[in-house]
């Protein structure tokens, strides 16, 4: 089963999909590691449109280097 690593403060937080979908909430953020997939956060953004949400996606650089970057998602 895929794991998502989503970023809470200063400590990155191991979820299950299933976990983090039952907790989703209209207009909120999520920021998630790079450890996470991309092909499932991209299924998950699937399953969240269907269930009626507006998904905001991006990849964020934070520095130089190549593998500086976090995942962004905005449900609204």
């Amino acid at each position: 089963m895929e794991k998502l690593y989503l970023i809470d403060g200063n400590r990155v937080e191991e979820k299950g999909i299933r976990e983090f979908l039952e907790g989703v909430t209209s207009n909120s953020f999520y920021y998630f590691d790079k450890k996470s997939s991309y092909k499932t956060l991209k299924d998950i953004i699937d399953r969240l449109e269907e269930e009626g949400f507006s998904v905001y996606f991006r990849e964020v650089k934070y520095g130089l280097d190549e593998d500086a970057f976090l995942y962004e998602m905005h449900i609204i």
